[in-house]
């Protein structure tokens, strides 16, 4: 379920992915423009999006793209200290026990 912001530059509005729709997802540059057609339903101020009422056009707004990408660059980067020195410590799954006491918190296991 994803939550979208959206506006046609007058009115602002928030919309929810009220069901599955391929054409909608995290790597949906903002900006995209997108057709609502037929009958959306509002609940408690939401729009409720789905396949049926939903077409992508695409289109970017540059400045929003230029921001988004930089953006999910640093997340990739940041993400790729996971385990090592200053950054966080990996992943345990539940039920798993993990030596934080030894010095290399790579070594975990059940």
């Amino acid at each position: 379920m994803l939550r979208l912001q959206m506006t046609d530059g007058h009115t602002s509005c928030i919309a929810v992915e009220f069901s599955y729709n391929p054409k909608i997802s995290l790597n949906t540059p903002p900006g995209t423009k997108v057709k609502l057609s037929g009958i959306v339903d509002v609940k408690n101020g939401f729009l409720l999006l789905n396949d049926s009422n939903t077409t992508i056009l695409g289109g970017e707004v540059e400045h929003l793209f230029e921001k988004w990408e930089l953006q999910r660059s640093l997340s990739k980067r940041n993400r790729s200290n996971i385990g090592t020195e200053g950054g966080p410590p990996p992943f345990v799954p539940f039920g798993q026990k993990c030596p934080w006491g030894k010095r290399n918190p790579q070594h975990c296991g059940p």
